[in-house]
């Protein structure tokens, strides 16, 4: 890595502080993790960094929802980025604060990743910095905070590396290089599996015409390189057709019917001159895609440049239609025959965030009309261009200072859960059906043990979950114990907050006198009993209907 790469990725990483302040002044102690997804995501990462190092064939096999199996499928695998966490967990880093860390350096790795490729594609190192600027710290990317996975989007600019080197070269070693810069993306996020699969299609048919000289080659080499992805993601992929097989995991068009952009999500940014001036009233929305007009004023230069590489142009122009196309989800003519005959939209919700390839492609766009307004005229002029697009891009873009809501501290208890042996944990508080994402809480206190609990949150639940949250409602009825011996339940925790304000204390004290419950923790949050499953009731009792 030479100085000036240094220099540029010093660069994103003041950028994704900026972007982000107050963040970097107390990444323990700031969050979003009164956000659920943000909880689900920040265990998804402790979770895989927890697991890959000692068992890393159990890693899809996480402990929630019990006992179903595979549920790290119902969401992101996020196996990077979880990698990326082993260290800092190991350096004693909470969970909170790992999560944080990632989340800028995604910001700042997608940065310099496309600065890379922009600078390699125009030599203009200030061309690279707009580009990056545009494709890392964008209207999307800043209002998805919580979805790490969308945030670590570094490998997408390798991809469009290796499209570009096969059109022009068609040599083995580039075919290599997609497959791996494929397979990088598929083990971050489903969702970006999905946009540079499509990505590789649309930028490999608009470079048509410099394949006149090798086409079979071309095509053979493309060939390689997607098959070699599948290989590389072959394990993976196949715990989410068996999660979609085993426990009915698919994302349904009617669900997806109900995420699809219209104009609106086009001119939505969280940035805060736009948005205080006009950008408001289209929220609250699917996705929030406005480029930005410095962006779509430099990409339309760079568009229409006429020493700009055509088959680049066109590439990114084709990339931007599709990511427009899909966004539209079912508002688009076939899009419930791609549904049906391609498995990654299957695996897939929100329609509206194939806008993001728009963005990626405007901020390539845009690297290059900065390329064009540098290659001619004064020093001075350069100078100018040089410091006011930057600069124009920033403003535009900037939601700082970030809202962010102080770190919840894991109970204490959780740390003495964390000895029991072999427990299999229900926490009360029960949350069935449209209220499980109060289980995030439980999710995020898991980390200090990863015990299997029957609670759970994700994007989705199974018909399962609802069938066991309602038979453990019933509790103490001979329901809920038939459940609980079912499940293999060895300790239910009673969390005093919440009970308190739908019960008496005395309520609450009368679990002590349960036969087959023996109170082995206390603390002023919570009450742990193990179960006395030889004392359950002997036969499981139909849950009531509901």
């Amino acid at each position: 890595m030479t100085r000036r790469d240094l220099l540029a990725l010093a660069g994103a990483v003041a950028l994704a502080v900026l972007h982000t302040w107050p963040l970097a002044s107390n990444p323990a102690g700031l969050s979003r993790l009164d956000n659920a997804d943000t909880a689900l995501n920040t265990w998804i990462v402790a979770w895989v960094a927890d697991t890959l190092p000692r068992a890393p064939l159990q890693v899809f096999d996480a402990p929630m929802f019990h006992p179903e199996r595979r549920t790290l499928a119902y969401s992101e695998p996020l196996l990077v980025p979880g990698a990326m966490a082993i260290p800092l967990r190991a350096s004693g880093l909470s969970a909170a604060a790992t999560y944080n860390v990632l989340a800028l350096a995604g910001y700042a790795l997608s940065a310099w990743a496309m600065w890379r490729l922009v600078t390699g594609w125009t030599g203009d190192p200030v061309a690279g910095a707009v580009a990056g600027m545009a494709f890392a710290f964008n209207a999307h990317l800043l209002t998805r905070f919580g979805h790490l996975q969308a945030l670590h989007a570094e490998f997408v600019p390798l991809v469009l590396l290796a499209v570009d080197r096969i059109a022009r070269h068609a040599r083995w070693r580039d075919g290599w290089l997609l497959g791996v810069a494929i397979a990088l993306v598929g083990l971050v996020s489903i969702y970006q599996l999905a946009f540079v699969a499509g990505a590789t299609v649309v930028a490999l048919l608009a470079r048509r015409c410099d394949w006149r000289h090798a086409p079979q080659r071309t095509v053979g080499v493309a060939l390689l390189g997607v098959g070699l992805s599948v290989v590389l993601l072959g394990p993976m992929l196949w715990q989410y057709l068996a999660a979609s097989r085993e426990a009915g995991v698919v994302r349904t068009l009617e669900e997806t019917s109900r995420y699809g952009a219209t104009w609106r999500d086009y001119l939505a940014t969280g940035g805060r001159l736009h948005y205080a001036l006009w950008s408001a009233r289209f929220f609250p929305l699917t996705a929030v895609l406005f480029p930005g007009v410095t962006v779509m004023l430099l990409a339309l230069a760079g568009g229409l440049d006429a020493r700009a590489d055509r088959g680049r142009v066109r590439m990114c122009v084709a990339v931007g239609v599709l990511g427009v196309v899909m966004s539209l989800g079912t508002a688009l003519p076939f899009y419930e025959w791609l549904h049906r005959v391609v498995p990654l939209l299957q695996a897939t919700r929100v329609a509206g965030r194939w806008g993001v390839l728009l963005l990626t492609a405007l901020a390539m766009l845009a690297g290059f009309g900065v390329a064009a307004l540098r290659r001619t005229g004064s020093p001075r002029r350069r100078l100018t261009v040089a410091i006011a697009m930057p600069l124009l891009v920033t403003v535009e873009a900037m939601r700082t200072p970030m809202g962010f809501t102080p770190t919840p501290a894991i109970p204490a208890i959780y740390q003495q859960i964390a000895t029991l042996p072999d427990a299999v944990i229900v926490e009360i508080p029960l949350y069935p059906g449209r209220e499980f994402n109060l289980n995030a809480p439980y999710l995020l206190a898991q980390t200090a043990h990863f015990k299997p609990m029957v609670a759970g949150y994700s994007g989705l639940y199974t018909g399962g979950y609802a069938q066991r949250m309602a038979a453990l409602t019933t509790f103490p009825a001979a329901t809920a114990q038939g459940e609980l011996r079912r499940l293999g339940i060895t300790h239910m925790v009673f969390h005093l907050a919440p009970l308190r304000r739908s019960y008496s204390e005395a309520d609450i004290d009368a679990l002590d006198r349960l036969p087959w419950l023996e109170r082995v923790l206390a603390d002023d949050t919570a009450r742990v009993f193990r179960v006395k499953r030889e004392l359950l009731a002997g036969t499981d009792v139909p849950p009531p209907a509901r």
